[in-house]
């Protein structure tokens, strides 16, 4: 947990410089879902979660990303679903191949659902601050520090992506 803490205020160090950059390799992306996966499977085993993922698409051609931070955008999601999602709970991951809009370019979408306690429309509008946590009572014996999500959107952002939230 310590080493977690240490890694998200020195990512939020690197935004806020200016020194966090985007280095891309040639992945696939199931191959980026399988690493997430791994990483997410325990938490989601052990609160006995009905987990699905849901593929559109091509996810095995090969395309230029940064997979270790969109490894890290999706483990952030993800983990913020396992967390507040009750014991025998739902979540549902999305991935879709959307349309080309160039030349030699794909994007896709994630999207990620849950039956979790969801967020007061007040908390919506600050979710991407930096130690913001939704003050609901339920909340108080969830450990976090309101970093991964700030984290996540800054990220999201140097790619030239979008992320938003409904609850």
């Amino acid at each position: 947990h310590l080493q977690g803490l240490v890694n998200d205020i020195l990512d939020m160090s690197r935004i806020e410089s200016g020194k966090m950059k985007i280095q891309t390799s040639i992945t696939s992306l199931e191959r980026v879902i399988q690493d997430v996966d791994n990483v997410v499977q325990p938490q989601i085993q052990a609160k006995k979660i009905n987990y699905t993922i849901e593929r559109h698409g091509d996810l095995q051609k090969l395309v230029h990303c940064d997979n270790l931070r969109l490894n890290q955008v999706l483990i952030n999601i993800l983990g913020n679903a396992v967390k507040y999602t009750p014991e025998n709970g739902m979540i549902k991951f999305t991935i879709s191949e959307m349309p080309q809009i160039a030349e030699g370019y794909v994007s896709y979408q994630f999207r990620i659902k849950d039956n979790g306690i969801g967020m007061s429309q007040e908390f919506q509008e600050k979710l991407f601050d930096p130690f913001e946590r939704d003050e609901n009572n339920s909340n108080y014996q969830i450990q976090g520090t309101g970093l991964g999500l700030a984290i996540t959107k800054n990220i999201v952002d140097l790619m030239n992506g979008s992320i938003f939230v409904k609850s």
